[in-house]
């Protein structure tokens, strides 16, 4: 089953909690149509972290990131920069 490439550049880099949610829902979206998103985390593949961390502003990027899994990468965010 495939569809067309989407392209992730709309996304906005994440730099804190001032374009949190803005970068979630496009995100979200993203990952969605991709096919890879499941429930309310980015499924566990390689394709989903690597557009997770291209998301990233570099002085959001934990170099701890490289051993975590997306759902782990995901959590991790929502926790240190969700505005509330």
């Amino acid at each position: 089953m495939g569809h067309p490439e989407l392209e992730f550049s709309a996304i906005p880099k994440l730099y804190g909690p001032e374009n949190f949610w803005h970068w979630r829902m496009l995100l979200v979206s993203y990952l969605d149509a991709a096919e890879l998103w499941k429930d309310d985390h980015p499924r566990e593949n390689a394709h989903a972290k690597f557009i997770l961390l291209a998301s990233l502003r570099a002085d959001v990027i934990d170099v701890a990131f490289d051993q975590m899994t997306p759902k782990q990468i995901f959590k991790n965010l929502d926790e240190r920069l969700r505005p509330f």
